[in-house]
């Protein structure tokens, strides 16, 4: 089977979900609850091993299953507001977003954050446009809103827009609908109680100090501009007359498709998804400034599909030109990404280890610029994490799933080889009293055996 992104090698956060989901629903819940997000990613993913086997098929098909849920609440919000024509415009701008179109093959819990989230703003308009029965709609909320916070914390932000815009129904003239949803939201509290206690370590810890740099104004932008079109940045192809990359060029056809719709024609569902798609941006862009840093772009990737609603409704005649333009664009992005897989290849290492290996052999991991830890016990070889010296290991490489035996400081006593796995330069692995006989280089994946030094 030709390898493409749906069946390459894993890496480290897919490994670590994956080893985390290995074990029972108790375990699972107990483990991440220590770590940073919420349990219902990886309980479904434990579902999933369960009837469909540990693979990397298993792990990109649940996160597509999710990624194709999200685009149907695409087509059933947009199809209700504006027409189902309309509607599947929506559904190929989201499905082939380059950014978007990333988290459909990555076993994490984005593409479930993203789906969980669209479904919530589904019901919510239903509500207030009251379209079918409303008790239906209130239990679609309060189920898909569940869903998001226990998919992912960053959910929250989309509520904050939902709050808001209740606030403005209620100034409208639409109190009761607006009371009935506050109550909805206020049973959504109630059944999120079981994990607050969690909530409240999971964000002490994070203030205590994550990992990202706190963002300027330039990374706003980087993250429109990717959300937009520049998401994916692997074709180098320029494009003729303009003198731009492929990726460079994606976003301004959206731009230049917003700047032919007719705005004027439904403005207040638009700056319904202009909230959408803008506020927990902006919010977490703002929160980062004086807090600790929380802005990363694929923690936010639900906002994608109210930028795509937006780029497709309000159509003026010519507006058709640079959408086709821009989406045909998208097309030729997503398809070389998803043929030319780039993840490291551990599968492949892994097999080497395996078939050279012997009995008493011990492997490591180096800790260059990141561990493999999660890579190689997903894949049957696994090699502690050696660090010398005192030092220690920040929480978010996955010290919540982390064992005593998973980092070393010292090789054991009379080990004759050892293997060392590393995503850095062999140069860098220091091992006293051991040379280095035979090396494999795979890409940016090395894998070195060194042999004990006998002195004379």
């Amino acid at each position: 089977m030709k390898e493409t992104v749906f069946n390459e090698s894993i890496w480290g956060d897919e490994g670590f979900s994956a080893i985390l989901s290995m074990k029972s629903i108790p375990e699972i819940i107990k483990v991440i609850s220590t770590d940073t997000s919420p349990p219902l990613y990886n309980i479904t993913e434990h579902l999933a091993f369960q009837y469909f086997g540990v693979s990397e098929i298993t792990i990109r098909g649940l996160s597509l299953f999710y990624f194709l849920l999200c685009l149907l609440f695409v087509y059933l919000i947009t199809s209700m507001i504006w027409s189902k024509k309309t509607g599947l415009l929506a559904v190929l701008a989201t499905a082939l977003n380059p950014f978007f179109f990333i988290y459909a093959f990555e076993g994490r819990m984005y593409s479930i954050l993203a789906f969980g989230v669209t479904a919530s703003m589904y019901f919510f308009l239903r509500i207030f446009s009251f379209k079918g029965k409303q008790i239906i709609n209130y239990i679609g909320y309060i189920l898909f809103t569940l869903w998001a916070i226990y998919s992912h914390h960053f959910a929250f932000f989309a509520i904050a827009i939902q709050a808001l815009w209740v606030i403005k129904e209620f100034f409208s003239g639409k109190r009761r609908t607006a009371g009935n949803t506050v109550k909805s939201l206020v049973l959504v509290g109630i059944l999120y109680i079981p994990w607050l206690v969690p909530l409240y370590k999971q964000v002490t810890m994070v203030k205590g100090g994550f990992w990202l740099g706190t963002p300027d104004l330039n990374d706003l932008k980087v993250l429109i501009y990717d959300y937009l079109g520049q998401g994916i940045k692997r074709l180098g192809f320029n494009v003729p007359f303009v003198n731009m990359k492929i990726y460079e060029v994606a976003p301004y056809l959206v731009f230049l498709t917003l700047l032919t719709k007719r705005w004027w024609k439904s403005v207040e569902k638009t700056i319904f998804f202009l909230l959408w798609f803008l506020g927990p941006i902006l919010i977490t862009w703002i929160i980062s400034q004086k807090f600790t840093s929380i802005f990363f772009n694929r923690y936010l990737l639900y906002t994608i599909p109210a930028a795509m609603i937006i780029l497709v409704t309000s159509r003026s005649k010519i507006t058709f030109i640079p959408l086709a333009v821009a989406i045909l664009t998208f097309a030729i992005i997503d398809i070389h990404y998803f043929l030319t897989p780039a993840k490291l290849p551990f599968r492949q290492m892994s097999n080497y280890v395996k078939e050279t290996k012997n009995e008493s052999d011990f492997l490591i991991n180096w800790n260059s610029s990141a561990h493999h830890l999660w890579e190689t016990k997903f894949y049957g070889i696994p090699a502690p994490i050696y660090i010398s010296g005192s030092g220690e290991l920040p929480y978010y490489v996955g010290t919540a799933l982390m064992e005593e035996t998973d980092i070393i400081r010292e090789v054991p006593v009379n080990t004759e080889r050892v293997g060392a796995v590393t995503s850095g330069s062999l140069d860098e692995v220091q091992l006293e009293g051991y040379s280095l006989s035979e090396k494999k280089e795979m890409g940016n994946l090395k894998f070195g055996w060194y042999v004990r030094t006998i002195e004379d």
